[in-house]
């Protein structure tokens, strides 16, 4: 009775913890594609990609914040310099901070306007690839947000 308890309040904790893989999912800004894992936790969204040594060229980690604002984005335990993505509820491109170093930590990278979804990926992605503000995000209907899902079908 007690296992069954633990595992339904810590579902992804625990799952994480017995199988520790990741679920990647494809995600496309504009007709770019990218292979993604989720931060979509208090804890996950803190961690980010802390202690990861490499990304393979095309591959991040999305972010799926509760509610839109300025979600800040700093470098603790960066092994690698990223890019970082801030999309609106609107699943647009907002904000764009190109190449940050593990050595900028502890500042802080924040968009100048309210996003509910990031994305950290290879430094000097964006520019290679030529990812511009106004892009638009899809993403699987299975980690949309509710409230997004539902502003979709209106």
């Amino acid at each position: 009775m007690t296992l069954l308890f633990v595992y339904q309040e810590y579902r992804d904790d625990i799952w994480h913890l017995f199988v520790n893989e990741e679920t990647n999912y494809t995600v496309y800004i504009d007709n770019i594609v990218l292979s993604v894992s989720v931060a979509d936790s208090s804890q996950e969204r803190t961690a980010g990609l802390s202690g990861v040594s490499a990304l393979s060229e095309l591959e991040g980690k999305l972010f799926i914040f509760d509610e839109d604002n300025r979600h800040g984005i700093w470098m603790k335990d960066m092994e690698l310099p990223i890019d970082v993505l801030w999309f609106n509820s609107d699943l647009e491109l907002v904000h764009i901070e190109e190449a940050i170093q593990p050595s900028s930590y502890p500042t802080v990278f924040a968009p100048d306007q309210d996003a509910r979804f990031v994305i950290e990926t290879n430094a000097h992605l964006a520019d290679s690839l030529q990812i511009q503000l106004g892009d638009r995000l899809t993403l699987p209907s299975s980690l949309l947000p509710r409230d997004i899902k539902q502003n979709l079908q209106q």
